[in-house]
């Protein structure tokens, strides 16, 4: 991993791919094309970024961090926003545990989220940070999407390797398995369900998303805008 300054503060990982060195979104890729997908999920990063910037502005003692798929892609443009830490090898639940292990040795808690839902705002997530920072030591904070996965961890306790593996990722019962595994390490704290883009269903979905809400970012209208145009096409 890369050096930091450690200074007790918290760190946001966002977990991503480097769009043209690893094929992003493939699941609705197999339906929209892969061209698509991959545009898709670019503008999410840009969106993502706007609202990590000004998750930085609202909460000055965070520190956020793109944590990257690919070992040779660290130093890439597209990262340019924030420091780089490296995913790890392995499975999901190797990576999750190398990147929650890691940073939680120089800072006071660990929270993660994907580029996979660019529609929620920054103030939810703000809300999930602060509950991790609230419940600090205690309780465990974890958005659930709607096909059974997460959206957003929050943790400042210690997690064994084992617990992470347990997990089995990418299935309608991750949310469940994680949360009753979490249960014998700390309580757990939930926020609102969502849901992340990994369907054609999905992206139907997001692209009703309201466009007059004052929330969202000229980013994320952005996406919304050709996420809507998009999905016109098809039909």
């Amino acid at each position: 991993m890369q050096d930091y300054v450690v200074n007790g503060s918290g760190a946001l990982a966002i977990f991503v791919k480097t769009p043209g060195v690893s094929p992003t979104k493939t699941r609705l890729g197999a339906t929209i094309g892969q061209q698509s997908a991959d545009h898709f999920y670019k503008l999410a990063v840009v969106a993502t970024a706007a609202r990590a910037r000004r998750l930085q502005i609202r909460l000055p003692e965070l520190q956020i961090f793109w944590a990257v798929a690919e070992e040779e892609s660290l130093k890439s443009e597209i990262w340019g926003d924030f420091p780089t830490v490296f995913q790890g090898n392995g499975t999901l639940g190797h990576r999750l545990d190398y990147v929650y292990s890691g940073l939680l040795k120089k800072h006071s808690y660990v929270c993660f989220m994907g580029a996979d839902s660019p529609h929620i705002s920054s103030e939810q997530i703000e809300t999930g940070i602060q509950l991790t920072a609230k419940f600090i030591k205690r309780r465990f904070v974890v958005g659930e999407t709607i096909d059974g996965g997460f959206y957003f961890f929050g943790g400042s306790l210690p997690l064994s390797a084992n617990f992470w593996h347990s997990v089995k990722y990418s299935t309608d019962l991750t949310f469940l398995q994680l949360t009753r595994g979490l249960t014998l390490f700390g309580g757990v704290e939930l926020l609102n369900k969502d849901f992340d883009v990994d369907t054609i269903e999905d992206l139907l979905s997001f692209s009703k998303s309201i466009l007059t809400d004052s929330n969202l970012l000229p980013e994320q209208l952005e996406l919304i805008n050709w996420a809507r145009s998009f999905t016109r096409s098809l039909l």
